[in-house]
């Protein structure tokens, strides 16, 4: 089941597509390590898509093939150990990088609309919340400073620094 994003309509898919036309002209494009080295330029084409067209769940769907089916850890002991991907890796890149792209792009579109915050909310219905994640619910941000922050270009901001992380279920709107 996809996120709920409350502010995702053409307007904020502009914005979300200019940050990762951003993240491209600056070479700054992230693909995610379980994507296979030769897919990664269809990754972010897919990613593109999901921006313009559709949701996470879209771009789950089609993403799992791309996905290695290995990967190396590291063990308790200090060595390395050969695993199996989890089965919802897919669904974590594609919830993980859609919703940043997201959360950039309702904060430049904030910014640019002269706002100068952006609330965090509940994308993702939990049972049972962690509560890192619930103390964060209903805060506001500074746009800009969610905007630099997921862009990698701060570190400042401890209550923005907690968005954007894997499997967290939190968004943001507009105020």
């Amino acid at each position: 089941m996809p996120l709920m994003y409350e502010n995702l309509d053409p307007t904020t898919r502009r914005f979300a597509l200019a940050e990762l036309d951003w993240d491209e002209e600056q070479h700054r494009a992230h693909v995610p390590d379980r994507i296979r080295p030769e897919a990664q330029s269809e990754y972010l084409a897919r990613l593109r898509d999901a921006l313009r067209y559709y949701d996470d769940q879209w771009l789950e769907d089609h993403v799992d093939e791309l996905v290695v089916d290995f990967e190396t850890r590291k063990t308790r002991s200090g060595g390395q150990a050969t695993a199996r991907i989890p089965t919802g890796a897919a669904r974590m890149i594609a919830e993980g990088d859609f919703n940043r792209y997201y959360m950039r792009g309702v904060a430049a579109r904030a910014v640019a609309e002269g706002r100068q915050v952006v609330e965090v909310y509940r994308a993702r219905l939990s049972l049972e919340p962690r509560t890192v994640s619930s103390e964060l619910e209903g805060t506001r941000i500074p746009a800009s400073d969610l905007l630099n922050e997921l862009r990698g270009l701060s570190g400042d901001a401890p209550a923005v620094s907690r968005l954007g992380k894997p499997n967290s279920g939190l968004s943001v709107r507009m105020v």
